[in-house]
């Protein structure tokens, strides 16, 4: 069952719209034709007018860089309702980096946001003592992401749950000396939301600097008095794209999902967890929920800093590059770390690519946990690859859902893995939320990454690639998480009624769009 209603009833308000504005043209035409007897030239003018319309949109979709797969669900939109289809596609299906709001950040290109971190051609990790996936890996991440790796100079702590990570996250901000910079999703008005919003107003009162980014869209439910506390009590407050007019505005497609906190500039958070009691599973809910959040100490701070000002200067056009933000910090560690991120702002789909590139490096086993498993056609072909040259490839997947029509989606790539010998696990407990892969148990992702084309290409994402530390305990986190799920049976699965794999089909054509 949906639990973001406000998101749901915006996503029904948009096509809502679209119709009635559909019905309103055909009206308004037939008054005119009928009531004012336009003229046969005149109503061969307008009618030529939104053919022409219709024309270069649906050229202007099929010229575009984009794969077939991606193309699709929009040419079939408009191909059976033009009117509603050219209304959707200027709302949902324009590009990113065309809008104005990005051609006036030059920042945001070629990562010119990054000021702290070697570039791919200094080669400031020796990867002598590595072997040759891991420094295939690595390097090929900074050269393509250009934040760098870093190495034995960065602790990580693995955070299983709300349980385990609102207790340090809040024990971070109270240690706060200078900053705090924090980035979610959604902020809920709810009991955590508010203890965490309480807890930053307070910082802020006590002469803290306090930068908080909000997403307009994943945090349309909070509290719009509690956003107005918030602004009151001395904390910068800035909700990512602001949503004025739905119809015809890109800001409703193109999301921020990253989840960063940086405490002081040594001190960092990132992972799959919003702010909201839905993660805390010792706060009562309808099912349990299953997240993993990654806490950062020492220098791969940096890189998240970076990227949370790249956002920053995104929404107000300020670029902040001091000194202060980026102390230089060290803790002693035994491990590689490096911050991944992709957006709609850049032509290459960074952590799909990354992704991509270690299913198809993998000698022995890839691990996956993912909430949504809408998978565009690389992905699924690299992960049918590697099952088939003996990759043993298991993945899990939410055995109770929160978002039906995408649960269908993911169901619907279930029996082409299956038949390529993927292993596909039901999380029984209840919802999974956890974006992990781990590839021959010594290298692994972690991040607001999931299994899906909206994460590839559409939203803005973070993940932390991991090897030596952390790795051990995301295996044996997996391990347990599988022994608590259920194995699909291809033969039962096959059995599912007609029109329940119909409908999954169905659904799957419009993949690269929800």
């Amino acid at each position: 069952m949906e639990r973001n209603l406000r998101k749901n009833l915006m996503v029904v308000l948009i096509i809502s719209m679209a119709i009635l504005f559909r019905f309103a043209l055909e009206y308004v035409f037939n008054i005119l034709w009928d009531v004012y007897a336009i003229t046969t030239v005149l109503g061969f003018v307008i009618r030529t007018l939104f053919v022409l319309i219709f024309v270069i949109i649906w050229l202007g979709i099929t010229l575009r860089g984009d794969s077939p797969h991606s193309k699709l669900p929009w040419l079939l939109i408009l191909t059976f309702e033009p009117v509603l289809g050219i209304t959707l596609f200027l709302t949902f299906g324009r590009s990113f980096q065309q809008s104005f709001r990005f051609r006036k950040r030059p920042l945001m290109v070629n990562a010119n946001y990054i000021t702290r971190e070697a570039t791919p051609q200094e080669r400031p990790v020796d990867y002598a003592s590595y072997d040759a996936l891991v420094e295939n890996i690595f390097h090929s991440a900074h050269q393509s992401n250009h934040h760098q790796p870093f190495k034995d100079n960065t602790r990580v702590e693995i955070l299983k749950n709300g349980e385990a990570f609102y207790p340090e996250l809040k024990k971070a901000l109270r240690s706060a000396k200078h900053f705090i910079l924090f980035e979610t999703f959604i902020l809920r008005s709810d009991q955590r939301g508010r203890e965490i919003a309480e807890l930053l107003m307070e910082r802020a009162a006590e002469g803290i600097e306090v930068k908080l980014i909000i997403d307009a869209l994943g945090s349309a439910r909070t509290s719009r008095r509690l956003l107005s506390k918030i602004r009151k009590s001395g904390v910068e407050l800035i909700v990512n794209d602001k949503i004025y007019f739905p119809l015809f505005n890109t800001r409703i497609n193109y999301r921020n999902h990253r989840k960063i906190v940086i405490i002081d500039g040594h001190t960092g958070f990132t992972g799959g967890m919003n702010i909201a009691d839905e993660y805390d599973n010792s706060i009562e809910y309808d099912y349990y929920f299953r997240d993993t959040q990654i806490k950062l100490e020492g220098a791969a701070v940096r890189s998240l800093t970076a990227l949370f000002f790249k956002d920053y200067y995104y929404n107000t056009n300020h670029f902040h590059s001091e000194d202060r933000y980026y102390p230089e910090t060290t803790v002693e560690s035994q491990g590689l770390t490096q911050i991944l991120q992709s957006g709609p702002d850049s032509k290459e789909a960074h952590i799909r690519d990354m992704y991509i590139k270690m299913i198809l490096n993998a000698k022995r086993s890839i691990k996956i946990m993912t909430p949504y498993m809408a998978l565009d056609p690389e992905t699924l072909s690299a992960l049918k690859i590697a099952a088939r040259t003996g990759i043993n490839i298991e993945i899990i997947i939410p055995g109770i859902p929160d978002k039906y029509i995408v649960y269908k989606v993911t169901k619907a790539y279930i029996t082409s893995l299956l038949d390529a010998n993927v292993k596909i696990y039901h999380y029984d407990p209840g919802f999974c939320h956890a974006k992990v892969l781990i590839v021959d148990e010594t290298i692994a992702s972690i991040g607001s990454y999931n299994l899906d084309n909206r994460s590839a290409v559409i939203d803005f994402e973070i993940t932390v690639l991991l090897h030596g530390h952390g790795v051990d305990t995301l295996n044996e986190q997996f391990e347990t998480d599988k022994d608590a799920s259920t194995l699909l049976d291809p033969e039962a699965w096959r059995k599912r009624p007609y029109f329940t794999r119909f409908l999954e089909g169905i659904m799957s054509i419009f993949t690269p769009i929800i």
